[in-house]
């Protein structure tokens, strides 16, 4: 496995219409972008940002941004995300609890109250 920066953000509720090179092209304006990985089931991705700066612009710009109708929820990647992902775990990663991978979901509710 290849080494990774700990500059790595996890991104999830991703469109399924939405490719890697589009993840990479929306968050290139904050920085170098120098790799996004997709997961189409878990409708998630990792992408290693070149410094710290540019990863912490990303977050704050780009968290909860809607792209092909869905609502982004990013975050900085933690050891269960990169273990997910196959990629090689830098040592100074915080080992932070699972995060669910579905969007949570509220109640339906009907039109009509009883």
């Amino acid at each position: 496995m290849v080494r990774k920066s700990k500059y790595v953000l996890y991104i999830e509720n991703i469109s399924s219409a939405t490719r890697s090179v589009h993840v990479k092209k929306e968050l290139e304006y904050a920085g170098p972008v120098l790799e996004v990985e997709r997961d189409y089931k878990s409708r998630s991705a990792l992408v290693e940002m070149k410094s710290a700066d540019d990863a912490t612009y990303a977050w704050r710009k780009m968290d909860g941004v809607q792209v092909d109708g869905r609502k982004w929820k990013i975050d900085y990647a933690t050891r269960a995300d990169f273990k997910f992902f196959g990629w090689k775990v830098p040592e100074d990663v915080e080992d932070t609890p699972d995060r669910s991978r579905s969007p949570t979901r509220s109640p339906v509710r009907s039109e009509y109250s009883d």
